[in-house]
């Protein structure tokens, strides 16, 4: 394929995925009221995992001999410790703002466990440009930082375990995967994930749930919109770029997240969350000039060498 067509076709899948995982903190927060955090998302992963073994049969894909205990542990760093981590703070008062600041930390945290296990030679225009895209993201969400509520070591504590969790799961993932198919890698990882909410909520919470049309919704968004299609694309852009490039895809989060919040919560975008929004784009774009390796145009589909690997052929 060619280098422009593959890079608009990469661009296309990276905008679609930002858009819908973006959609997950506003879906997340239409439907948390209904339910405590471990069962919410019990719930949304074994919804998740009962449609993709349906698609599995369906579509008569085959079970790889190998690789499950790292699509386990990778999902459930991936999926459940990230999504424990943002719902618990939020379910304790956090604000959406200062959760969307500490998982901003993200592409700075996955660049560097990518020079330090690859030992490449730091780019000064790479980092300037990570730093540039977190304050980016500070600015987007400055009027929830000015006015936040919640902010307390344990949801700080919370914050930093599903940042933590995200950026050391798609790490792994990318790192070392068995190559399975798309659908079992959705399969595995949030079913792996179903149970370990399960548990969680049978030991920490009351099981409380109110089945009303706003939380079924909230659940299917997030099982089918979120859990499926932002992370099976996901799962498309780690074949094809390295780790630290698909990380700073998640500073765009925040930008679909507000613009999603308009219509569905009546946020409307304030001009410094629009000039936050820019900042963001102008980083990511030179994020991912700088880090192109030489000769990027004639090097194969696969990671480049000064990036992490990934070998899945799905």
């Amino acid at each position: 394929m060619p280098g422009g067509t593959k890079n608009l076709k990469v661009s296309l899948i990276a905008l679609t995925f930002v858009v819908l995982y973006g959609s997950g903190f506003v879906g997340g927060r239409y439907g948390l009221p209904y339910a405590e955090p471990f069962f919410y998302l019990a719930i949304r992963f074994g919804a998740t995992a009962a449609i993709l073994f349906v698609l599995i049969l369906c579509f008569r894909v085959g079970w790889p001999r190998s690789g499950y205990l790292h699509l386990v542990l990778s999902g459930i760093l991936l999926q459940g410790v990230f999504s424990v981590g943002v719902f618990y703070a939020l379910h304790h008062g956090m604000t959406p703002a200062v959760s969307a600041l500490i998982i901003a930390l993200q592409p700075l945290l996955v660049w560097l466990m990518v020079s330090v296990v690859t030992g490449r030679k730091v780019r000064l225009l790479s980092v300037l440009a990570l730093l540039g895209g977190l304050v980016g993201v500070a600015i987007t969400v400055y009027r929830g930082l000015a006015s936040s509520s919640g902010l307390t070591p344990t949801n700080v504590a919370f914050g930093v375990l599903g940042l933590v969790g995200v950026s050391t799961g798609q790490f792994c993932f990318q790192r070392r995967n068995p190559g399975a198919h798309l659908l079992i890698n959705g399969f595995v990882q949030s079913g792996s994930s179903a149970v370990v909410m399960l548990v969680g909520g049978l030991v920490f919470e009351k099981g409380d749930i109110r089945w009303t049309p706003q939380f079924l919704l909230s659940e299917l968004w997030m099982s089918v919109g979120v859990s499926i299609g932002a992370l099976s694309l996901l799962f498309v852009l780690m074949r094809s770029e390295s780790a630290d490039r698909v990380a700073s895809y998640f500073y765009g989060v925040p930008i679909a997240a507000g613009l999603i919040a308009w219509p569905v919560l009546g946020q409307r975008p304030t001009l410094s969350e629009i000039i936050g929004f820019a900042v963001i784009m102008v980083s990511i774009t030179v994020f991912h000039r700088s880090s192109r390796p030489p000769h990027a145009e004639q090097a194969p589909a696969a990671p480049v060498e000064d990036s992490v690997p990934a070998t899945e052929r799905a």
